[in-house]
Order: C-alpha cells, then structure tokens, then sequence
C-alpha cells in the first residue's frame, strides 16, 4: 500500500504545483462569487472540520488490503487532482474573502512562504475529495457508515467557506467533479484493477 500512497501523494503534489504555477501567471482572474460570500466571518471552529480531509486524505490509501482494492478509489483521487489542475489555470479565480484562507494565513505566512494554495478553487478538490472517500467507505463499510460518512462529507464542504478557502461556485463544481468521476472513472479504474 506503500506505493500506492506514494504515488499519490507525488501526483498530487506536482500537479498541485504546476497547476498553481501556471495560474499564477494569469493575470485576469474572475470573481465567481456572490457579494453575501464576501460577508461570512472566518470561523476558527470550523478548522478541525476542514482539516479532517487532510488527514482522512493521508491515511486513505492505507485503508485498503491490496493494491487492487485501493487503486479505484485512490486513482479517482489523483484523475479528479488532474482534471481540476485544467481548470485552475483555464479559470482563474479571484478569491472574494478578506483572508487568504486557512493556508495562507496559518501557514504560508506564519513561515514567510509562497502560498501554493492562494489559486487553486473551482473545482474545490476539498469537496470532490472527501465525497469520493465518504462514497469508498460507505461501499466497504455498509449503509450506516455511509449515512455517517456523507454527514462528515456536507459538514466538511461547507467548511471550505467558514475557513475562506472556497466559494459557492467552488462547492459545486467541487461535487460535480465527484459526479462525474465517480460514474465514470472510478467504475473503468475498477474494471482495470480486475483485469
């Protein structure tokens, strides 16, 4: 499962960055939010809900016995990284909050770096993310972990708004990418990992 993970986690991370990069370059961004979006207060009891994904995304691939198991689920998650990267740097977008997000104001900043994560919106990976994992953990674990696990993934999106790294429009393209991906991708992954 080791390599699973770490191949991941190297796809992420690389299309993460260039895909930020090249967005950075952009000089039009667009502003696809409502004005009542600019008006929610950042919520610090929203963190520990936001950065649950981060933590489910990590141990993840671990979750899995073998490597046919985990490579539909985890190999989504890397599809739906590289079909939104496209998008970051095709659609711009303007953040409408008076923060630069959890990131950039507990991270980035705290330590004088570059925010690799000031770019990155629509599609909100945060929200195809966490109802992909809601979605794997449901079928392996049964009706009532999925009930929970989909609770835990609406609880989680909305954060992304609380702690000012997404936007509405960020939402639903977020759980459109999970839509698609999950009905097509995960399925011909599936069949692949059998063959």
């Amino acid at each position: 499962m080791i390599w699973i993970a770490l191949a991941y986690y190297v796809g992420f991370f690389f299309l993460w960055t260039v895909s930020h990069e090249l967005s950075d370059m952009r000089e039009i961004r667009y502003p696809l939010y409502f004005e009542w979006e600019t008006n929610i207060t950042f919520r610090d009891w929203a963190l520990p809900l936001y950065f649950s994904l981060d933590i489910a995304v990590i141990l993840f691939p671990f979750l899995f016995r073998s490597f046919r198991e985990a490579f539909a689920p985890v190999g989504t998650l890397l599809v739906q990284t590289a079909i939104a990267a496209i998008f970051f740097v095709l659609v711009p977008i303007e953040p409408g909050y008076e923060t630069t997000g959890v990131w950039g104001t507990y991270f980035y900043e705290y330590f004088g770096l570059e925010n690799f994560s000031q770019w990155n919106h629509a599609p909100s990976l945060h929200v195809a993310y966490v109802f992909t994992i809601a979605f794997a953990i449901g079928k392996r674990y049964g009706h009532c972990i999925f009930l929970l696990a989909i609770i835990w993934a609406i609880v989680v999106s909305i954060s992304t708004m609380l702690v000012h790294e997404h936007h509405l429009i960020c939402l639903l393209t977020g759980f459109a990418l999970f839509v698609f991906t999950i009905t097509t991708v995960y399925p011909w992954l599936q069949r692949k990992a059998l063959q």
